[in-house]
């Protein structure tokens, strides 16, 4: 796999040079500059586009409104014993001392 990736990059930037070593200077200078512009202008063109549709009203988003669970009780309250709660409390606290 990666002997294949290789290939292929040799090969095209192979050509690349083949291309460029064509050009005169001046030509290379221009189309250099052409690209680099035409890379600009589609920057610009997303980023300005992007603004504008922040901006737009059906660029909102509607706010989903999610009502609170009723959550009912499961476990009642007073499964504990009394010597149980005692326990806890005497646990607890100890660390207060």
């Amino acid at each position: 796999m990666r002997k294949t990736y290789v290939k292929i990059k040799d090969f095209i930037g192979g050509r690349l040079r083949g291309l460029c070593n064509r050009l005169s200077p001046r030509q290379r200078t221009a189309t250099v500059l052409v690209a680099a512009a035409l890379f600009a202008l589609g920057n610009f063109y997303m980023i300005f586009r992007a603004v504008y549709d922040i901006g737009r009203e059906d660029a909102r988003r509607e706010v989903i409104e999610i009502e609170p669970l009723d959550i009912p009780d499961f476990v009642p309250a007073d499964t504990l014993s009394d010597r149980k709660v005692r326990e806890m409390e005497e646990f607890f606290n100890q660390f207060n001392r």
